[in-house]
């Protein structure tokens, strides 16, 4: 394996590499093949989901030596100058950097020179919601009557930001969060092409800490094997968790009416390390399960009538205990609980202190 971090050394270059995002493939591409291209498009959408990507591969589909096409070749000069961050015709903005409307005012200056290299003259601006009142008023003038050798593509974050004088000039697409499923398959084919050995178990792990961001999943993936092994003992080291197992203990724990065996639990979860704000993430997603297994009234045969991708094998019995245990209301409860002591987290001397008051709550709720 070379030094590249994966997040940029798997890149996608094509269309057909990208995830998650077909629908708005799909329309690139078709405008591309007609060759009736709009002169600017808004990406919105989370970190990491592939606005910066998808706005350089449609760069490279205008600017193909071999035409505008839906499928460029990525092998012209073109399209490996765009690859390299040197396409003279490709000006990518840092909009955080680029506030000021004076030199908003200098890029609309230039905008009327005709393009070097390629077709068109195109700019990216990333975190496009940055740039201020001034500025966007700005590139108001330039998006009523855009020269026809520039296109425009905006990628922000937070689209709500963004004048809707300036939203209603350009064609808008929203990039959904990638999917577990998605994500997992992903990094399954990655780790396979750079031959690397594994726990299969790590897969599902990284992808729910990734929240549907395929390049904050690839650069958790880097920081693991920057730890030795892909196992999920280093993968629960790294992101500060611990095997279900110890929560479904502490939750049965609750109703045992021995404050110091809810508390000894806490001193085991302790010794692993762990960061506490994502114990309590952890929690709230099992208890989600358990609330949706409560919900659909469903105890005794949750192999064949609900797909729980949370639970293992070894850890069904803590669930069926559980089930038994506490009932709807109380499940509620505890979710409710956990998520109201997550925001007072900050407030308590430290986190840990913060996660046993949350703790001796609940104790004092159900005894």
């Amino acid at each position: 394996m070379n030094n590249y971090v994966l997040a940029r050394k798997w890149r996608p270059q094509k269309f057909c590499d990208v995830i998650g995002q077909n629908h708005i493939v799909k329309a690139i591409q078709y405008s591309l093949s007609t060759k009736k291209i709009h002169p600017a498009w808004i990406f919105s959408g989370s970190r990491g989901v592939g606005k910066t990507t998808i706005a350089r591969i449609f760069s490279m589909g205008l600017s193909c030596l071999k035409g505008i096409t839906d499928n460029p070749c990525g092998l012209c000069e073109n399209c490996k100058d765009i690859k390299h961050n040197s396409f003279l015709d490709l000006i990518e903005l840092d909009s955080a950097s680029k506030t000021k409307v004076e030199e908003i005012r200098d890029i609309i200056d230039n905008i009327q020179y005709k393009p070097i290299k390629g077709r068109y003259k195109i700019y990216i601006f990333d975190e496009f919601h940055m740039l201020s009142k001034h500025s966007f008023n700005a590139l108001l003038k330039i998006l009523e009557e855009p020269p026809n050798h520039v296109k425009f593509i905006f990628a922000t974050t937070e689209l709500q930001k963004i004048p809707i004088t300036i939203t209603s000039r350009c064609l808008q697409f929203h990039l959904k969060l990638i999917t577990n499923k998605e994500i997992s398959q992903k990094l399954k084919n990655i780790l396979y092409i750079e031959k690397l050995n594994y726990d299969e178990k790590i897969l599902h792990i990284l992808s729910n800490a990734a929240n549907g961001s395929m390049r904050d999943a690839l650069s958790l993936t880097d920081q693991l094997i920057s730890m030795g092994e892909l196992t999920i003992q280093n993968c629960y080291l790294m992101l500060g968790l611990i095997e279900k197992k110890y929560l479904f203990i502490l939750i049965i724990s609750l109703k045992n009416k021995n404050i110091n065996s809810s508390l000894e639990i806490i001193d085991q979860i302790a010794s692993f390390n762990i960061n506490w704000d994502n114990i309590i993430i952890e929690i709230l997603f099992l208890l989600h399960e358990l609330l949706k297994i409560k919900m659909i009234n469903f105890i005794n045969n949750i192999d064949h009538k609900y797909e729980f991708n949370n639970f293992h094998e070894n850890n069904k019995k803590y669930l069926n205990i559980i089930l038994k245990k506490f009932s709807l209301e109380e499940i509620k409860f505890m979710y409710k609980t956990f998520i109201s002591g997550r925001k007072n987290l900050n407030f308590n001397p430290n986190y840990r202190i913060g996660f046993e008051v949350i703790i001796l709550k609940l104790i004092f709720y159900f005894n």
